[in-house]
């Protein structure tokens, strides 16, 4: 039952005046999750290849170093943003709901992108810049060093910026966390900044993230419990929306968002068979199984229609390469206190 005392104690953090700012010293001082793991570093140094993969696959067909990314809920260390730097992105706009940048953690973040330059190289199979070892001090020398414009507190539905400004939006493991009725408004504002020739790629995790806190969990077990009960054990500090895979896609296409592909990763025969075993709660019981089973999901999209959607994937087998999708890992979470973006 170590989930369920990680979700009383974070329903308190969630209750307190400040409580990302508790959070945050929490996992610095008490857990000890943070900075994360170097293995959770190269997890996500991974997935900026893969969203980078996508841009090139389905953008504009513009270098990267005159495109103009966005991402909203940039998190705490920016590794995701400063790997596309890595990449020869030079500029970058991040907005959040509330300023959670963390300058220790982005620092974290620039020395393993230096102390691990060959090795990263060797991953992206392409030559990458190196930061070197210097740190930050400033948001403003964050944006004059790397590009990188971070807006917070900043609402992602309305974000007053120039529409068809951007050429690529990025989201990862964001959208989970965000309340069922602000994700359309938020993906309609993507669409809305997104140049006609731009392109979205999201990932989504699908899982109850209590399972990365207790090994014993299924990553199915929120869908047990009524709305009623799960707003007693839903936290603002990890919020879980609990939505499905047909959610999404109903969410992207309501946003006026065309979809081009997606991926997903669908569980062992030993999750399908735990699933299969759970006690639903009511308002998951019409969904398919195949469709209830998804893990987690990449989702890329566009403002204007080019054809058909790709038939769906195996997300363990969809990684960047070279511009392709070539792998990605079927267990996204930290196994801190909900976030490893």
């Amino acid at each position: 039952m170590r989930w369920l005392a990680k979700a009383v104690l974070q329903k308190g953090i969630g209750a307190l005046p400040a409580s990302e700012s508790v959070n945050y010293a929490f996992q610095r001082r008490v857990s000890r999750s943070l900075p994360t793991s170097e293995v959770t570093f190269k997890r996500k140094f991974g997935r900026a290849l893969s969203h980078h993969g996508a841009y090139v696959e389905h953008g504009p067909q513009r270098d990267v170093g005159e495109a103009v990314f966005y991402e909203f809920g940039a998190g705490w260390d920016l590794a995701i943003q400063l790997s596309y730097w890595s990449l020869g992105v030079h500029r970058q706009v991040l907005v959040d709901i509330r300023p959670n940048l963390r300058l220790e953690l982005v620092n974290t973040t620039i020395g393993r992108l230096h102390r691990l330059h060959g090795e990263l190289e060797e991953e992206a199979g392409r030559t990458l810049r190196d930061p070197g070892a210097g740190a930050v001090d400033s948001a403003a020398e964050l944006e004059e060093r790397f590009g990188i414009a971070y807006l917070a507190p900043q609402d992602a539905r309305a974000t007053g910026l120039e529409s068809e400004s951007i050429d690529f939006v990025s989201s990862t493991n964001t959208l989970e966390h965000i309340p069922a009725r602000d994700i359309v408004p938020i993906l309609a504002e993507c669409r809305r900044l997104l140049r006609p020739n731009g392109v979205i790629s999201s990932r989504i995790d699908l899982r109850d993230h209590f399972c990365d806190a207790d090994a014993g969990l299924s990553s199915y077990n929120f869908l047990r419990y009524s709305d009623r009960a799960w707003r007693l054990l839903n936290s603002s500090v990890m919020y879980q929306n609990r939505l499905r895979e047909p959610d999404y896609l109903r969410s992207f296409a309501d946003a006026g968002l065309t979809i081009v592909t997606k991926a997903a990763t669908h569980p062992t025969a030993e999750q399908l068979t735990a699933l299969r075993n759970l006690d639903l709660a009511p308002r998951f019981r019409s969904y398919p199984l195949e469709e209830l089973a998804v893990q987690a999901l990449v989702v890329i999209a566009c403002p204007e229609a080019t054809g058909s959607p790709d038939a769906d994937e195996e997300l363990e087998n969809v990684r960047p390469r070279g511009g392709a999708w070539v792998g990605t890992s079927a267990r996204p979470g930290s196994g801190g206190l909900g976030d490893d973006r």
